[in-house]
């Protein structure tokens, strides 16, 4: 039994050895099994891509469809970049619309200041109509003649005309000059002959009068400065006036480019003169772009009796200009702002320059001036609705108020004191406001029965003449002693 155990001591560390000699084996096998794999597999993945290299179509299909669902995703974003932007166009025009809306609301429809009426000489019957002229779109008065001067033109061009203000080729009929005895309440009006004018095409609207005395003949002497709306362009005709005659002779006339739009024209000497762009667009649809939105491009011109070159820039609508009787201040009415700017003039004769000095409030749309040579006083017609002002003028509408107001020029001891409606605060005391050096006082409204959408309101001796663009007549009133 010893003998036994002894050998199976002697025996177990040979089996042990053995195991790990199959260990080994085992483990040589298995590299050999793993060997064998990675052969087998790379030779499948030799296989497969060979096969994959016989296959190519599909592939090209796989990847053609791939590369069609990324153009088919990057087309999406970019379609959803273009609706964003689309939709930011879209709302800055509504918003655009709404601003345009709003502005013509405003401008056009928005009732402006209370009118008066029983303070009014319209409707009174203490007025009749007279003058049976085509088109009166300006007036002025010579006290030292007694006369009114005139300017007519049937505006018939306006329809076809692509400018508006002026006719786009030449016309059958011509406009002109007319006077009109002041001291006579029935008188006639009678047509002034033109001398040394060899245009056909005389189409007159603003007129300035301007008289001084003749240093070589040391006589009286009436210089007429007249806008002519000629279909080949704006021009300012200066005439001179003889009574025995009664002819109007060419003396200038005065082209630039920086009439565009003239609308009105003051002399302040034999030489010299003011005018009014109520637009800077000539043409029709540019001149509805500039009101529609707004826009102030008026400008006034001066003309220094060599060249012209702009002094008043950015304004809104500017239609009447009138000057002062010492000439120290130059009166410019804005349309659109319903306002009568008053300048300064300056001591530099060459440049003309203005300096502001204060806005009159009317609240109408405000249209010519004429001021009163011995009191200063501005007359100014205006209109109440530019909206029905306007249908009036395009045909729609067969007549429109007329309103008629005067600015007073006060004395110093008759100036209106102004108080601020804002409270007195630690930081921000009260301001004090200047004394109102003028008073705004209605004379004259009508519905447009009499006179329709009068234009120009002159003041002779205590009667009221208006004139209108779009009527065939003037109209004369006499104001009360209290106007």
């Amino acid at each position: 039994m010893a003998e036994s155990d002894e050998q199976q001591q002697r025996q177990q560390p040979t089996t042990s050895l053995r195991n790990r000699r199959t260990t080994v084996e085992d483990a040589e096998s298995d590299s050999d099994v793993a060997t064998t794999t990675a052969t087998s597999v790379s030779s499948t993945k030799l296989s497969s891509s060979s096969s994959t290299s016989k296959n190519d179509p599909e592939e090209d299909k796989k990847k053609k469809a791939t590369a069609a669902q990324i153009h088919k995703r990057i087309a999406q974003q970019q379609g959803k970049k273009n609706s964003q932007v689309r939709n930011l166009v879209i709302s800055l025009i509504i918003a655009s619309i709404g601003v345009l809306l709003k502005s013509a609301f405003e401008k056009f429809i928005f009732a402006g200041r209370e009118i008066s009426i029983e303070q009014t000489v319209g409707l009174q019957g203490n007025c009749f109509k007279t003058a049976y002229i085509p088109g009166p779109a300006d007036i002025e008065i010579s006290d030292l003649d007694q006369l009114a001067f005139v300017s007519s033109d049937d505006y018939s061009w306006k329809k076809e005309s692509r400018f508006f203000h002026r006719p786009s080729s030449k016309t059958a009929k011509n406009g002109g000059i007319y006077i009109l005895a002041l001291n006579h309440k029935n008188g006639s009006p009678k047509e002034l002959k033109l001398k040394s004018f060899t245009s056909d095409d005389f189409h007159p609207a603003g007129m300035s009068l301007y008289q001084f005395q003749d240093e070589k003949t040391h006589e009286r002497r009436t210089r007429l400065f007249v806008i002519n709306h000629s279909h080949k362009g704006d021009i300012v005709e200066i005439f001179d006036y003889s009574r025995d005659a009664n002819t109007l002779t060419l003396v200038k006339s005065v082209n630039s480019d920086l009439f565009v739009t003239p609308k009105d024209i003051v002399a302040i000497d034999q030489d010299r003169f003011y005018l009014t762009n109520h637009h800077a667009m000539s043409n029709k649809y540019g001149r509805v772009v500039e009101d529609v939105t707004g826009t102030a491009m008026g400008t006034v011109v001066y003309y220094n009796g060599e060249k012209t070159h702009k002094v008043l820039q950015s304004l809104n609508n500017p239609y009447g200009i009138a000057g002062s009787p010492d000439g120290k201040q130059i009166y410019v009415s804005s349309f659109m702002d319903r306002v009568v700017h008053v300048y300064n003039t300056t001591e530099d004769i060459a440049q003309g320059q203005l300096e502001h000095d204060v806005d009159i409030w009317v609240g109408n749309h405000v249209d010519n001036l004429s001021v009163d040579r011995h009191t200063g006083d501005i007359y100014v017609a205006s209109h109440p609705s530019y909206s029905t002002y306007l249908r009036h003028k395009l045909g729609y509408e067969p007549q429109s108020p007329s309103h008629v107001v005067k600015i007073e020029k006060l004395a110093p001891e008759n100036y209106i004191p102004q108080e601020s409606s804002m409270g007195n605060y630690y930081f921000f005391p009260k301001p004090e406001l200047p004394s109102l050096k003028w008073e705004v006082k209605d004379l004259f409204y009508s519905n447009g029965e009499d006179i329709s959408a009068s234009t120009v309101a002159a003041y002779w001796n205590n009667d009221l003449i208006l004139g209108s663009s779009s009527s065939h007549h003037l109209l004369r009133c006499s104001l009360r002693l209290d106007q």
